[in-house]
Parts: structure tokens; sequence; C-alpha cells
């Protein structure tokens, strides 16, 4: 580690980049002011064209689990029967906040390293024909898999379910289309691949539920009230809640960023990452914890070789200035995971899989130094990049 300095390259907070960080350095403005209005404004826009949606979008000061629960609270009344596809640790995540709600969550769980194909979720929704809404994360990074968001939501349809769906880890890294798709709820927070500091939760309504949503009753709470948020986004002059200013900013410029870049290269840049990163760890001879099609473009797991400590590894890697993350619930102190979203470049991932050899191989584990390195060069190489 040098002068303090880490590289983050965990799958959130992730990586901000300099000229985001400037936005929220500038003056503090009244949050019902004609400027600041026109600034949100310019946020929501450009957020409705990262979720391809004509619909309507909230963004409240907040985590990614507030988010969640504005999300939930759009689609969920007591007693609603919720079908929870469970790709990982976050899954359960979804079902509380069913429960909370007074819904009927059913947790349908995935082998670990599998998410769920559009045959998988016919078969459950056949046993569940009463089932009013089918919720998973697109990505779930406690395993790095990464669910076929199109296809999924094209079989809810086809069942008259509505779908809503994590995306936390996916949105600004990976494709998501809420009108072509089908996807009548996606939330997000700001801290992953938008590549903003924490504290904004994000929900966007697709064009079709949004016209739903405006006479759609409870249940609400003081905080996650759906028609006055509604009301503010048209205008923060009609004051509900306090925005997070400065994070606005910072997410202004985020998305402009994004958007210069433009969609498909971005996802592009995230999907090679991805199949660097994947075939540098196979060179280094470790297991991948997704399954060949269910890996994410924005995190990766492998598991922690035997005779290696997470501890050890976490803190030698630290020791090279390069934090990672390490595994949860049943998985923790078993695999380790790597982020790769957002504002991380090609040179990041090189650094960390350099770093990572090093690490390892301190701690005695068997590998050829620059064999992950190589590979991971050969695949950009391949990509032209």
């Amino acid at each position: 580690m040098v002068h303090g300095k880490v590289l983050l390259m965990t799958p959130g907070p992730t990586m901000v980049d300099p000229e985001v960080l400037l936005a929220m350095a500038k003056p503090t403005i009244n949050h019902v002011s004609p400027e600041f209005d026109e600034i949100h404004s310019e946020v929501l826009k450009m957020l409705s064209e990262v979720f391809a949606t004509k619909g309507r979008v909230v963004v409240i000061p907040g985590s990614g689990t507030s988010a969640m629960e504005l999300a939930l609270r759009s689609v969920v009344k007591p007693g609603s029967k919720v079908v929870v596809l469970k790709a990982g640790f976050f899954g359960d995540y979804l079902a509380r906040g069913v429960e909370a709600l007074g819904g009927n969550a059913v947790v349908i769980e995935a082998p670990i390293g599998r998410g769920f194909t559009a045959s998988d979720l016919e078969a459950v929704l056949r046993k569940h024909p009463d089932a009013e809404v089918v919720a998973f994360q697109h990505v779930d990074t406690s395993t790095s898999v990464a669910n076929p968001l199109r296809e999924l939501a094209a079989e809810a349809k086809r069942h008259g379910v509505k779908v809503l769906v994590d995306g936390v880890a996916s949105v600004g890294g990976m494709e998501v289309r809420l009108d072509d798709w089908g996807v009548d709820v996606c939330f997000t927070g700001s801290q992953k691949a938008l590549g903003v500091p924490p504290g904004l939760g994000i929900v966007a309504f697709s064009r079709e539920y949004s016209e739903e949503l405006e006479g759609r009753e409870g249940p609400w709470s003081l905080y996650f009230n759906m028609p006055k948020l509604l009301k503010e986004m048209e205008s923060t002059r009609n004051y509900y809640v306090t925005p997070a200013v400065n994070l606005v900013y910072a997410l202004r410029e985020s998305l402009r960023i994004i958007l210069a870049e433009g969609l498909s290269e971005r996802y592009k840049r995230h999907r090679i990452m991805a199949e660097a990163v994947r075939a540098a760890l196979e060179a280094m001879g470790l297991k991948l914890v997704a399954e060949e099609g269910f890996r994410a473009d924005t995190v990766t797991a492998a598991y922690i070789p035997d005779g290696v400590e997470w501890p050890k590894l976490y803190s030698g890697m630290r020791a090279r200035g390069i934090e990672i993350a390490g595994g949860l619930g049943e998985l923790k102190g078993r695999i380790f995971r790597i982020g790769h979203m957002g504002q991380t470049g090609y040179t990041d991932i090189a650094a960390t899989i350099a770093a990572l050899e090093r690490t390892l191989k301190s701690l005695g584990y068997d590998l050829e130094l620059g064999s992950g390195l190589r590979a991971l060069q050969e695949k950009l190489h391949e990509h032209g990049v």
C-alpha cells in the first residue's frame, strides 16, 4: 500500500471518478430552488435512458435496501404471493422485505453457482398459479451469479405475473431494458456500477406499470409514500423528503460520463473485463463460483484454495494496495470476490490479478507467477483492447 491509497476492487462501493467527487464539492443549494429542480429533472431523464424506460423514476436518499423497500411496496400488498428466485445471499433480503409488508414469499433456491432459466421459472409458476409477482436479483454479488433477465421477464409476463428486479449490481454495467423486456420495477443504489458514493436509492418503473402505479393504493409508510414521492419527482418544489443535493450533483456528473461513453460500449467494456478476470483466475487453477451461462459481467467470485485462509488473503491484498471482498453467509471464509464495474478499467484488473498472484504465492499456493496475468492479457488482446 502506498501512502494509504487502496485500489477499490470490491463489488461495492466502487471507485468514483474524480470529476464525480469534485461535483459533490459544489455549494449546496436550496432543494426547492428552480436551479436544483432543473438539475434533478436532468438526472431523472438520464436515468430513464440507463433503465430504457419511458416510465417513472424515483431517486431517494438511502441505500440500495431503501430502494428495495420502495420497489416492493409498489407491487406487494398484504396477502400477495411473491415468488422469490434466490441465487445467493441477497435473495433473503427480498424475501424478508415481502414478509415485512404482509406478503407471502415463496423462496425457490438455486444450487450455489447457478441461476434460473425460463424453463425453471415456468415450472415454478405452474406450481404457484396464484403468484402475483416474481422477484429476483439480476446479479447476486454474493455468488457472482447473473440471472438471464430478459428471458425470465418474458416467461413471467407469459403467466401474467409482475416482475420486480434487484438491479443493484447490474444497472450501469449490464444491459437492462424495462419497457422492451417487460420488467415492471427495477431498483439500484448509487454505489455500484453507476460509480457514485453510497447514499442514493433509485427505483425505475416501466412505462406500462407507471400508468397502473398512479392509482395504486399502498401499503405506503411515512417515508416510503409513492404518491408523494412521484409528485416530488415531477418537481422538487413539490417537497416531500429532502433530496441529497450534493449526491444528486455527483449522480448527474456520473451519468454524463456513462452516456458519453455510450451504453453499448460500457456494457461491452464490462463484458470484456469479466471475461479477462475469469480467464486469469482459471489459469491460476482457481475454481469460479458461478457456473458457465450464469456469470455476471460486474463481479467474479472464486473459491479460496485449500491451505489459504481468507483473513491472510485479504490482508495480503491490502498490503499490496488492493481491496477485494470475502464471502457472505454460507460462503463466508470459502470464497473471495473481485468487483469490476463502474469506473474500473483494464489496468485496474491487471493490477489486481498481479497482486493476487503474489499474495497467493506468498501464502503457499503453488502457481506460476504470471500465469493469470498472461491469460488476462491474452483475453484483452483477443478483444483488441
